[in-house]
């Protein structure tokens, strides 16, 4: 249970990487999941997403490619973690 909610920040706090990789402008996505865009602002910076916002933003912007850049994203995180199944390098290397 304690992995989930790990896996949970770390997707809250990566999430504004994966929107800035996604392609969509912010007030395209703001629009979408009807935030003010200043706020989308905000919340952009400060990492602070509701789980449905979230949620919104997710199926909005999900596809493999921002799939591997967030996988590539927790394996640096973790690189320094045992039990690590293949390095970093070896990732990129593999989705180059």
């Amino acid at each position: 249970m304690i992995e989930i909610i790990k896996e949970f920040q770390m997707l809250r706090s990566n999430l504004s990487l994966l929107i800035d990789k996604s392609g969509f402008k912010g007030t395209f996505l703001a629009e979408q999941i009807n935030i003010l865009q200043p706020n989308f602002v905000a919340k952009k910076r400060k990492g602070n997403w509701s789980e449905d916002e979230m949620e919104k933003i997710l199926k909005i912007i999900e596809n493999e490619r921002i799939n591997d850049i967030y996988l590539a994203q927790v394996m640096k995180e973790r690189e320094n973690e045992p039990n690590e199944m293949i390095s970093f390098d070896d990732f990129k290397k593999a989705i180059a």
